[in-house]
């Protein structure tokens, strides 16, 4: 079946029932925002860990690990 005789081209009378979308301009500064807070929370988590890592491997090294009491 050709795709000529079909007419998918929408009237200007069928583009008034849709209402223009409202700016995006807030969404994309949120958007920012959040990508900047998931970056910097990332970061301190992963600082964390490795410096809980490096405590442990220091108190494995000297041999001053206990466990209990």
């Amino acid at each position: 079946m050709r795709n000529d005789d079909l007419d998918l081209h929408a009237d200007r009378d069928d583009l008034d029932r849709f209402p223009p979308r409202p700016p995006q301009a807030k969404r994309q500064k949120s958007l920012v925002l959040q990508v900047a807070l998931g970056v910097f929370l990332g970061g301190l988590a992963l600082w964390l860990v490795q410096l809980g890592a490096t405590a442990l491997m220091a108190k494995l090294a000297m041999g001053t690990l206990q466990f209990g009491g």
